[in-house]
């Protein structure tokens, strides 16, 4: 194998890939050398007698997080969430969990690049066909998710990746660090809180979010439909407002966000993408979404475009 070190600027996240001397199936135990700066995270792989990861295909390329072990660990609840979500298509698999001298480490499989990558690369917008049938298969993640009670509570560009291979056309969803249960043990629905600061990224927050409500199913919904907008327009009205401070630029992109026309938000783009997130803005706290009726919005537009459909998409 050969020594390679990967660079993760201001993540914690590492996509390398391991390189075999080997042959193609074979397996081998690999050493992370975790190196932390407070600028910076390195993971060295080299060839090891410990066992921090065993057993792994040589050929996989594997997502690393780590980080510093404390009694409250997010990466834990994390890999939790993983665990539960292993069933659902579109949310990667985890590896490995564990510990190693003061550091927790979690493993899962490796996927390509990000949304927001890609939409870097297309010149910082993304074709209507494009959005539409990454859009579908996301309501289809957020439904499955919502159905055995998790919402994510972080969503934005960073956090869909594209799959590799034989899986490179599936959106995948990660990060959930932030996710929650929004059901109890009974199964009875979460009662709402209020005045809670920001959960998630401001920039996608749904206006009850940014307002201080405990998030539900439909603010990851919402969040996702400025998803739709910001990949199909390149930009969101209210992302390049500044403040003199955090709590000042916050307070301004807040009001941006609530009063800014929904004509205005999603001028030069399809009438179905304000039906969205109109939609998503007038559901109740503990309503149940119609799935349906936003996958419809996107699969009419889609059908009306004549749009070729892929079957290799969902």
């Amino acid at each position: 194998m050969k020594n390679e070190v990967f660079v993760v600027e201001g993540r914690q996240r590492l996509q390398g890939e391991l390189i075999p001397q080997g042959a193609k199936n074979e397996a081998l135990q690999v050493l992370c050398a975790v190196l932390l700066t407070n600028e910076k995270v390195y993971i060295k792989n080299l060839p090891a007698t410990l066992d921090i990861l065993k057993q792994i295909e040589i050929l996989e390329i594997l997502g690393v997080k780590i980080e510093k072990k404390t009694e409250k660990s997010l990466l834990k609840h994390e890999a939790n969430i993983y665990n539960r979500c292993k069933d659902i298509k579109g949310i990667p698999k985890i590896k490995n969990f564990g510990v190693e001298n003061n550091y927790n480490y979690m493993v899962i499989e490796r996927l390509g690049e990000t949304i927001e990558s890609l939409r870097e690369k297309c010149g910082g917008k993304l074709k209507l066909q494009t959005v539409l049938t990454i859009g579908i298969q996301l309501i289809n993640r957020l439904e499955n998710l919502h159905s055995i009670g998790i919402i994510h509570r972080d969503l934005k560009p960073e956090n869909l990746l594209m799959g590799i291979e034989k899986n490179r056309k599936i959106i995948y969803l990660i990060d959930f660090g932030l996710a929650r249960y929004f059901i109890d043990e009974t199964g009875t629905h979460k009662p709402m809180i209020t005045g809670k600061n920001l959960t998630g990224t401001i920039r996608y927050a749904s206006l009850n979010v940014q307002d201080g409500m405990e998030p539900s199913r439909r603010d990851d919904l919402e969040s996702l439909g400025y998803i739709f907008i910001y990949c199909l327009k390149g930009f969101l009205p209210w992302q390049n407002i500044n403040g003199s401070n955090k709590e000042k630029k916050y307070t301004a992109i807040k009001v941006n966000k609530r009063e800014i026309n929904l004509f205005e938000l999603c001028s030069d783009i399809p009438i179905e993408f304000m039906a969205y997130i109109d939609y998503c803005r007038n559901l109740k706290y503990e309503e149940k979404p119609d799935y349906s009726y936003l996958k419809s919005l996107l699969l009419n537009l889609f059908k009306m475009k004549k749009f070729n459909i892929d079957d290799e998409y969902e």
